[in-house]
């Protein structure tokens, strides 16, 4: 399953209030990373995504799962798109975009390295 570990204090519940969506061209195609949505904890996110590539686009969710000192990036379990390179890419972009906000993170494991931005 593809994912990303960001390592360091990762504070969702500014991050949700900060994230805003976003669409990045592809050509023949388009990533777009759309609504998002936090549990009542704000230990979880979900952010609604769409991998549209050459073909029906795939859409699913990207989970967000914060941990004490690591947050993980990853497809949330109840969607089950191809892992096609966009899809991978929609998960780099949303990882990027954590980090940006949250100044002290950085990469931790992940098998998307070739993603990363």
């Amino acid at each position: 399953m593809p994912h990303i570990v960001i390592e360091g204090s990762v504070q969702l519940a500014a991050f949700f209030k900060a994230y805003a969506p976003s669409v990045h061209q592809l050509p023949g195609g388009a990533l777009k990373l759309m609504d998002a949505f936090i549990n009542q904890h704000a230990s979880s996110m979900l952010i609604e995504a769409v991998a549209a590539e050459c073909g029906p686009p795939n859409r699913f969710f990207i989970h967000i799962l914060q941990h004490e000192m690591k947050t993980t990036v990853k497809l949330y379990p109840g969607s089950d798109p191809e892992k096609t390179q966009g899809v991978k890419k929609l998960l780099a972009i949303a990882a990027r975009q954590i980090l940006t906000a949250c100044p002290g993170t950085a990469y931790g494991s992940t098998n998307l390295r070739e993603y990363l931005l």
